[in-house]
């Protein structure tokens, strides 16, 4: 019975392990039919409660509400043609970034998301850039 224990840690490790990258998945995935569609409504639903963005080099700290006014007028003054995911990936147990191109029918925008996982079940931006290309 006794042998049984370290098994059972190791099934649940491992399981747990397999659901936290299965949801990171899905969020990525929403994260991009929102910017492939330039919704901001979608995309606000990821916002921390504080966000740095950056335009081109032009980094300010935002509230949520804040944040959401300039991602609806980036999107607006830049309506979406595409959006390419090219990388994804972790840098610590709880945090991830995200790495794509952006395709508006004006130009093109590097964009790089980063985020942490809290709790296993959400997943907060806490940094949003963009760097024309």
């Amino acid at each position: 019975m006794l042998r049984l224990i370290p098994i059972f840690i190791l099934f649940l490790t491992f399981f747990s392990f397999i659901a936290s990258e299965s949801m990171a998945q899905k969020e990525n995935s929403v994260l991009k039919t929102a910017f492939q569609e330039g919704s901001f409504k979608d995309i606000s639903r990821f916002l921390d409660d504080r966000v740095e963005i950056s335009l081109d080099n032009d980094k300010r700290d935002y509230s949520r509400s804040q944040a959401e006014i300039v991602l609806r007028d980036f999107f607006r003054n830049n309506p979406a043609e595409n959006f390419e995911l090219q990388q994804e990936g972790k840098t610590a147990d709880h945090l991830s970034y995200l790495i794509g191109t952006y395709h508006s029918l004006k130009m093109s925008y590097r964009v790089l998301i980063r985020g942490k996982i809290m709790d296993k079940t959400d997943f907060l931006i806490y940094s949003l850039g963009f760097i024309r290309q």
